[in-house]
């Protein structure tokens, strides 16, 4: 479970730099367009919030969806439980590992790389892993 636990460290690594990178370029991340998705489901019309209520609303969808990497990079809860009391976690390391890793392969492909970094720049390997569908 502890190359699962890596994987799912990394893949949300790699979340949080191409996420704020897509976001400055008005490009929405992979887990931005789920939030908006569930939004929508619940009936909410984030385009009625102001930027503050919708920013948090999109938040709290994120923060479900990176759920266990926030857990396994965190320990405790300001001020509500103490590090040495959140030392547990439940959850199918293998799954998260594949779903999160799967967001930062789609949210990392919509990076608008030009033709001559993609062929000379970008490693082999990078651009196999990017090519590569992952099965859960």
């Amino acid at each position: 479970n502890i190359e699962f636990a890596k994987s799912i460290l990394l893949a949300g690594a790699v979340i949080g730099i191409v996420s704020p990178y897509l976001e400055e370029q008005n490009i929405k991340s992979s887990h931005v367009e789920l939030s908006e998705l569930a939004a929508q489901l619940r009936n909410i019309d984030l385009s009625q919030l102001n930027e503050c209520e919708r920013r948090k609303e999109i938040g709290n969808s994120i923060n479900f969806y990176r759920m266990t990497y926030n857990s396994l990079k965190h320990a405790g809860k300001k001020d509500k439980v103490k590090p040495s009391q959140d030392l547990t976690l439940e959850a199918n390391l293998k799954e998260e590992a594949s779903y999160l890793i799967e967001h930062a392969i789609s949210d990392f492909r919509k990076i608008p790389f030009t033709q001559i970094q993609i062929n000379h720049t970008l490693p082999d390997k990078l651009l196999t892993l990017l090519q590569s569908f992952l099965v859960r």
